[in-house]
């Protein structure tokens, strides 16, 4: 994935997505909207036939928006992970009856 800085200023941050699409876009608004320094976050998907949602934050305060990206990334694999964990398990369980 490449990420392509679209528009940053203070307490805002627009970035678009290459290669994802609303699946990926939308786990990442959501993670945004947990995060209780972030005023308000959403998702685009301007073209559909081109996989480059635009993501677009505004911030509480003097809140990084960069950061609160990171932490949502970090947040959205965490998630992944424990799926992973959970779903090999079931398997598992199910293989062994």
């Amino acid at each position: 994935m490449k990420v392509n800085v679209l528009k940053k200023s203070k307490g805002f941050l627009k970035v678009e997505m290459e290669g994802e699409g609303h699946t990926f876009g939308h786990l990442m608004q959501d993670a945004l909207l947990e995060d209780k320094t972030v005023d308000w976050a959403g998702y685009d998907l301007p073209h559909p036939l081109f996989t480059k949602p635009v993501i677009t934050l505004r911030m509480k305060g003097e809140s990084s928006a960069e950061k609160a990206l990171e932490r949502a990334a970090k947040k959205v694999h965490s998630d992944t992970e424990e799926f992973i964990e959970k779903f090999s398990a079931a398997i598992t369980a199910e293989a062994e009856n």
